[in-house]
């Protein structure tokens, strides 16, 4: 009888403690999702920032550089050829060849200038040479 009794006892206090941690395991569980829930919208945020820090002066340099059409040949002509050509237009073009003709001189005053700032641009410099031997009536 007493082993009934104890029986009944350890079986109440069983189902019990079941209930119970049945109860307290939801909690725990409803709590650690809605933590969880919170760790992942801050490493949502976290990469968003990073993504936006990510555009920096380098990758936008390179992304307008992927743009735009590259001229190589003008870039390996300008490394063998556009300083003779430089020197030669520098010289036929400068302003103090044209004292008296004074709407020549403001001509080659302009192209002098466009010149100097084409120094490293064999294309640009044969524009250049074209517009001089118009304008200016010379032979280059």
């Amino acid at each position: 009888m007493t082993l009934l009794i104890i029986q009944d006892s350890l079986n109440i206090v069983k189902e019990n403690f079941v209930q119970g941690s049945a109860v307290l395991q939801t909690k725990t569980n409803w709590w650690f999702w809605i933590a969880i829930v919170e760790f992942g919208a801050i490493l949502l945020l976290i990469f968003i920032n990073r993504a936006k820090s990510r555009k920096t002066f380098k990758n936008k340099f390179k992304a307008d550089s992927i743009s735009q059409e590259v001229d190589f040949n003008n870039i390996i002509n300008s490394s063998f050829n556009s300083i003779a050509l430089y020197n030669a237009l520098k010289v036929k073009c400068h302003p103090d060849r044209f004292p008296t003709d004074l709407e020549k001189n403001e001509i080659a005053e302009n192209l002098f200038q466009e010149i100097s700032k084409s120094k490293t641009n064999v294309k640009r410099l044969l524009e250049l040479k074209k517009e001089a031997e118009q304008k200016l009536s010379i032979n280059i």
